[in-house]
C-alpha cells in the first residue's frame, strides 16, 4: 500500500470519475486505474462500482476511503508540524469569497497575513455562493467565505460552515433619488421600486409583498454602483460591504435601513469536512477573525 494509492481513491470519491481524478492529480488514467486494482487486490475488497457514468464507492469502499482520509490528514499534519518547527510557514492557500468581504475585511486580512507569512502563496477568487460551494466541494479551494441567511444549515454533509459575523442588508439609493432624505424603507415599498437584484434570498423576501420590479440583474460591479448613484434603480448591499465603499464615503450613494423583516445575514467560512485544514488555512482564519473582532 502506497500513499499515492490513498490519494487516488480519495480524489475518485470526490470527483466521481477516474478520468477526472487522473486529470486533477496529473497522472495518466491507466496508471491510476492500475493503482486502484492493485489496492483492491491487496485489501481483498472492491472499492468502486465502475460504469460509463463514473465511479461510485461500494460500502466497503466508503469505509476504506474514510480511513484513507484520516491517514492522509495525519500525513499532512506531520509535514506541517515539521515546517512549523522550522518557524517558516509555507505552501499554497486558495480562498474564494463573496464580493462583500472582498470589499471590506479581506484586503487588510490578506495584507497582514502576507506580511507575516511571506512563504505562503495566495490565490484569491471573488465568486458568488453557488460557485464558491462548487469550488470548495471539488477541492479547488481551501476555504470559502459565503453570505447566507441567519441560522442557515448546510444540507451537504460533506461541507461544514462556521459563522464569522452577521451584517445587515441595506437598500442603496442615489443622492438625487427622492428617497435619499430618508433613513429607512420598508420591503412593501421596495417591491414597487425599480431595483438591481440577483439574490434569490432577497427576491423571496420581496415576493411576500408582491412581484419585484427588477430592472437589471447586476451584482457588485462598478456598473451597478453607477446605476444606483444616478438614481436609476435601488441596489442591495451588506452594511459591512458598504463600510469602505467610495460611493458611500463621497455621499453619491445613501444606505437606507430596510424595515418589515429581519434583514441580517451571516458571513460564514465553508470547507470540506474530511479535508485536512492546512496551517496556512488555520492561520488565515485566525487573522480574519481578529480583523472582524475590531469592526
Amino acid at each position: 500500500m502506497r500513499i499515492e494509492q490513498l490519494l487516488y481513491i480519495i480524489e475518485i470519491n470526490q470527483t466521481g470519475s477516474i478520468s477526472l481524478a487522473a486529470e486533477k492529480l496529473h497522472v495518466s488514467q491507466p496508471n491510476i486505474s492500475q493503482a486502484i486494482v492493485s489496492l483492491e487486490e491487496e485489501l481483498g475488497v472492491k472499492l468502486f462500482k465502475r460504469s460509463r457514468f463514473g465511479a461510485v464507492p461500494t460500502e466497503d469502499g466508503k469505509l476504506i476511503i474514510s480511513k484513507a482520509e484520516e491517514i492522509i490528514n495525519k500525513v499532512e499534519e506531520l509535514r506541517e508540524t515539521a515546517i512549523f518547527q522550522s518557524n517558516q510557514l509555507s505552501g499554497f492557500l486558495s480562498i474564494a469569497s463573496v464580493p462583500s468581504l472582498c470589499l471590506s475585511v479581506l484586503p487588510s486580512t490578506l495584507a497582514i497575513f502576507k506580511a507575516k507569512h511571506t512563504g505562503v502563496e495566495l490565490e484569491m477568487l471573488e465568486l458568488d455562493y453557488p460557485q464558491i460551494k462548487q469550488e470548495v466541494q471539488s477541492g479547488n479551494v481551501d476555504i470559502g467565505l459565503i453570505a447566507v441567511s441567519r441560522n442557515y444549515e448546510e444540507p451537504n454533509k460533506q461541507l461544514i460552515t462556521e459563522t464569522l459575523m452577521d451584517s445587515r442588508v441595506m437598500a442603496c439609493v442615489g443622492i438625487n433619488s427622492p428617497l435619499s432624505h430618508r433613513k429607512s424603507i420598508s420591503l412593501e415599498e421596495l417591491v414597487h421600486q425599480p431595483i438591481l437584484l440577483n439574490s434569490e434570498y432577497l427576491i423571496n423576501k420581496l415576493k411576500k409583498y408582491g412581484e419585484p420590479n427588477i430592472l437589471f440583474k447586476l451584482g457588485n460591479s462598478e456598473a451597478a454602483k453607477r446605476v444606483i448613484a444616478e438614481g436609476i434603480a435601488i441596489g442591495f448591499y451588506t452594511e459591512i460591504g458598504l463600510k469602505y465603499d467610495p460611493y458611500v464615503q463621497t455621499g453619491s450613494i445613501i444606505a437606507l435601513e430596510i424595515t418589515g423583516e429581519d434583514m441580517d445575514i451571516s458571513f460564514c467560512s465553508l470547507r470540506l469536512k474530511n479535508r485536512y485544514q492546512s496551517l496556512p488555512c488555520k492561520e488565515f482564519t485566525k487573522e480574519l477573525k481578529t480583523i472582524i473582532a475590531t469592526i
